[in-house]
């Protein structure tokens, strides 16, 4: 009996080729690529064009009119545009920072073995899916000053009452909201992060007679270095661009005290029905969002190289 050639299949026929054409890849990725390019290429050059123009809602024809560098001239020499800046990274690194500190607390308080843990993983995620609406306006509701439930229990132990929408505490106030409601999510990722490391690393510290602060510095801490990142850059970068839940608890007061840029761009465009300025505070924007989340994905992409290497 003849052996059949290792190459060739039983029939005879010769095997199926699987090579892969270089430009195979582009035909895959074509319609994402397109779906993109016309979601969000599209507006961003028609943003792009109109901050260019003296375009004003109540004026028929403005958007013809060119005006040049002139309106990113007014908004980066206008002073409540940088006290808008400076409120949106005081509330999107502060609130991330604490963000960061509870999501790791929680998790490695979860990764332990506990009676019920699993019930108390799902409690965890509540805020997170709540939607950033009903969030500002249930938190509005708790801070109230007069008839609030946290005014209720700072009055039962005999303290006076707390302005926590007023000018001291506003900005406070709204960075313990988003902490309440994302902290689960940077919980979930590092979590995951604890989850994956291997055990036989840990076992093998335990026996050399590491101790529990030691595996947590040297193993732990930068094993989920990476996780902290990739939480840390998604959350930098949706924080600062964070609308809803601020505007609906307190619309960017008391005066400008809580205006992000998100909620200048909407009073500039919706208020003052100035399209032209509100599409260059946009595009500005997202240059500032992208110089502050760039170390993070620096490092994001320098440890993942150095992990593949």
């Amino acid at each position: 009996m003849s052996m059949t050639g290792r190459g060739s299949q039983a029939d005879g026929t010769a095997p199926h080729s699987t090579s892969w054409r270089p430009g195979t890849a582009f035909w895959f990725l074509l319609p994402a690529a397109a779906v993109l390019i016309v979601i969000y290429a599209g507006p961003l050059l028609f943003a792009f064009h109109a901050s260019f123009t003296a375009w004003s809602l109540v004026q028929p024809g403005s958007d013809k009119d060119y005006v040049g560098l002139q309106n990113y001239e007014d908004v980066l020499g206008s002073g409540e545009y940088w006290n808008a800046v400076s409120v949106t990274l005081r509330y999107s690194l502060s609130a991330v920072a604490i963000e960061l500190v509870v999501g790791t607390a929680f998790a490695l308080l979860l990764n332990l073995e506990f009676f019920c843990r699993s019930m108390f993983r799902s409690l965890m995620v509540i805020p997170m899916v709540m939607t950033p609406a009903v969030t500002g306006i249930f938190w509005k509701l708790l801070y109230e000053q007069q008839s609030g439930v946290y005014n209720y229990f700072v009055t039962s132990v005999g303290l006076p009452r707390v302005a926590w929408l007023g000018v001291d505490m506003s900005l406070v106030s709204i960075i313990i909201m988003d902490v309440w409601q994302t902290s689960p999510f940077f919980m979930l990722v590092i979590l995951a992060g604890l989850q994956s490391i291997d055990e036989n690393v840990i076992a093998a510290a335990k026996v050399d007679g590491a101790s529990a602060s030691q595996m947590f510095r040297y193993i732990t801490l930068p094993f989920l270095a990476p996780y902290m990142a990739i939480a840390a850059s998604f959350r930098i970068i949706a924080s600062m661009g964070d609308f809803d839940k601020i505007f609906l608890a307190t619309a960017g007061g008391p005066g400008s005290v809580t205006t992000t840029m998100s909620i200048f761009a909407f009073k500039t465009g919706f208020n003052a029905f100035d399209i032209g300025r509100t599409t260059s505070i946009a595009l500005i924007f997202v240059l500032i969002v992208l110089s502050v989340s760039a170390p993070l994905l620096w490092f994001l992409f320098k440890s993942t190289a150095a992990e593949r290497h």
